[in-house]
């Protein structure tokens, strides 16, 4: 069994880049806990820092930066000094990755190119790069701007010696900005409405808390070079809207079928059937070694199993019963009516409606 003895996070400095959003906010959460001597935050959202700033007001030890992974001097100067670096700034929107593809490039590409070369110029301890499940076997831009970047930093890897390049494939974190659960949330709460895409859709879902503290598990188990993938359940859109719909909807509820967007996938793959040979099963993750791993990581995954399965798949992975995603849902606060004052998410139309 693998064992880890990395103390990663106690009395480093840790940067993080995008870290205003629900990742970054759980990532500093668990890290704070965790004993980091410090939190730097780099993003370029002036409110979004606001708003953090005052949920984390009693924490002296988190720092804020406006900037852009875009700039590869600003961003080299900023990393200065900090050990580890969790990289999450992206632009993530399906269809405005779509519309604006040479600015996705930018950001999610050159903006990972240049946290890799932050990292080797300041002789970073780690980076660990958060990823998607649309990196895999990509049909939307979005997805192909992640695939580049898993291997950006796998390749860079292999050219360093004392940084450990970490790439962490996740599916969706149920909850998380823009994404489907809080918009049913908000719609059935205020409108007795919802739009669904397709009720046979399939989506992995884990809550925030867990996602990431196995992406901290990842960066603490990993040699560099690998990808590591968390044991995740699915749920199709049809449990999800009977579930919510339970709690939030009446006898009058409006269900309206859009239909998918160009560059959705009706199932999702974190390993596809091309990566199976070179991925090993660990207590709650799976790992994918590179095409050719060194001898020190062949020896650190040489106890692990290969994996029972050809390919995973949210249609074929295990699925959460609807007694399950009730008891999820509910423990993250989802099952219970909007009543404050906030944005009216139904007017939102077309490929715009869902993350």
């Amino acid at each position: 069994m693998i064992t880890n003895d990395r103390n990663v996070w106690r009395d480093k400095r840790i940067f993080i880049t995008g870290g205003t959003g629900t990742w970054g906010q759980e990532f500093t959460r668990q890290l704070l806990e965790a004993g980091a001597a410090e939190i730097t935050i780099f993003s370029r959202g002036e409110y979004r820092q606001v708003e953090m700033r005052r949920r984390f007001q009693e924490a002296t030890n988190v720092r804020y930066l406006l900037g852009d992974v875009r700039e590869r001097k600003e961003l080299i100067s900023a990393c200065r000094n900090h050990q580890v670096i969790i990289h999450l700034a992206a632009l993530k929107h399906v269809p405005v990755v779509e519309e604006n593809a040479r600015e996705a490039v930018k950001t999610n590409v050159i903006g990972t190119q240049n946290v890799v070369d932050a990292a080797l110029s300041n002789q970073a301890e780690c980076v660990l790069y958060v990823s998607s499940d649309k990196a895999v076997d990509p049909v939307n831009f979005y997805g192909i701007t992640k695939l580049a970047s898993e291997r950006i930093v796998q390749l860079a890897s292999q050219e360093s010696s004392g940084t450990r390049m970490i790439t962490y494939r996740a599916g969706n974190v149920m909850g998380s900005a823009g994404s489907v659960i809080p918009i049913f949330q908000e719609t059935l709460s205020r409108h007795n409405k919802i739009r669904v895409t397709d009720p046979s859709m399939t989506r992995f879902f884990l809550r925030k808390s867990e996602v990431v503290a196995r992406a901290c598990e990842a960066a603490e188990l990993g040699v560099g070079g690998e990808v590591l993938v968390p044991k995740m359940r699915a749920t199709t859109l049809d449990s999800l809207t009977k579930v919510m719909i339970k709690h939030l909807g009446d006898e009058r509820v409006t269900v309206e079928r859009i239909g998918i967007r160009p560059g959705e996938k009706i199932h999702e793959l974190l390993i596809s059937r091309n990566e199976i040979e070179r991925t090993r099963e660990l207590d709650r993750l799976w790992v994918i070694l590179p095409f050719f791993p060194p001898p020190a990581m062949e020896q650190h995954y040489a106890e692990c199993s290969p994996v029972p399965f050809n390919e995973y798949s949210s249609l074929t992975a295990d699925h959460y019963s609807l007694e399950d995603l009730e008891s999820l849902l509910a423990s993250e606060s989802f099952l219970t009516p909007v009543t404050s004052p906030g944005e009216d998410l139904y007017f939102k139309k077309g490929p715009y409606a869902f993350h």
